[in-house]
């Protein structure tokens, strides 16, 4: 597959500034030589680095938030984190609440995977498991239905305004085979560049081909007229 053709396409079609990142989830040691592996990050850090063309390799030893790392499978989940008083302490829940969302939120079981690989969608060496992207909300708008666009339907999205880069983008979208959106969550806006304005989407990996066909076919009609807003501009 021509995975920088296709970064093209949506980045082109979406109008995004930014490349999406492609997520591979690697069961063996074997991991690519020419990965960093050493740097040390949370899970939305090393999205971000990957963004900026940097390949990454995120490991039991080098994921630098045990909130992230437990919830991919790589570390046990810490007590304070389980018992809601991490989460209390940075003010984002009452304890009780966090607790609650500890409990109820979706992980890969432990020891699954040996190591994630990231770089970006025109830039990958490999087939993504998960594509992961930073964009404006119209943007995600546009995926979103592009998802939907030949079967219908509704989408249903997932997310407790926690772990939004390591949960909501990587473990919900795999593990459901659907695409997920996130708001984002403490973590991941205190601790990377991502605009106040943007959101996140993912999606899985083989369902990249078929988003940009629908992409394009979207882009024929709807897309323009809606961008155009030529239904508002009669108004004024």
């Amino acid at each position: 597959m021509d995975y920088k053709d296709l970064s093209k396409k949506l980045s082109d079609i979406l109008k995004m500034e930014q490349p999406a990142v492609g997520i591979k989830l690697l069961k063996d040691e074997d991991f690519p030589e020419d990965y960093d592996a050493e740097s040390k990050y949370t899970f939305c850090q090393f999205i971000m680095r990957a963004r900026e063309g940097k390949k990454m390799l995120a490991k039991a030893d080098n994921i630098s938030c045990a909130n992230g790392a437990s919830a991919l499978g790589f570390r046990p989940v810490p007590e304070k984190l389980m018992n809601g008083e991490f989460l209390s302490i940075l003010g984002s829940f009452k304890k009780e609440g966090a607790q609650k969302t500890m409990e109820e939120m979706p992980r890969f079981e432990q020891d699954s995977y040996k190591g994630i690989a990231l770089a970006s969608l025109d830039n990958m060496d490999f087939d993504p498991d998960v594509v992961v992207l930073e964009t404006l909300p119209e943007q995600i708008m546009w995926l979103s239905l592009a998802s939907i666009h030949e079967e219908g339907g509704r989408l249903n999205f997932s997310t407790s305004i926690s772990n939004g880069t390591c949960v909501d983008m990587t473990v919900i979208p795999h593990k459901t085979q659907e695409m997920n959106v996130s708001v984002g969550c403490y973590g991941c806006r205190n601790a990377t560049s991502v605009p106040d304005d943007h959101l996140y989407a993912g999606f899985p990996g083989d369902q990249l081909e078929s988003i940009v066909e629908a992409l394009e076919n979207i882009s024929e009609k709807a897309m323009p007229r809606t961008r155009e807003k030529m239904a508002y501009n009669k108004l004024v």
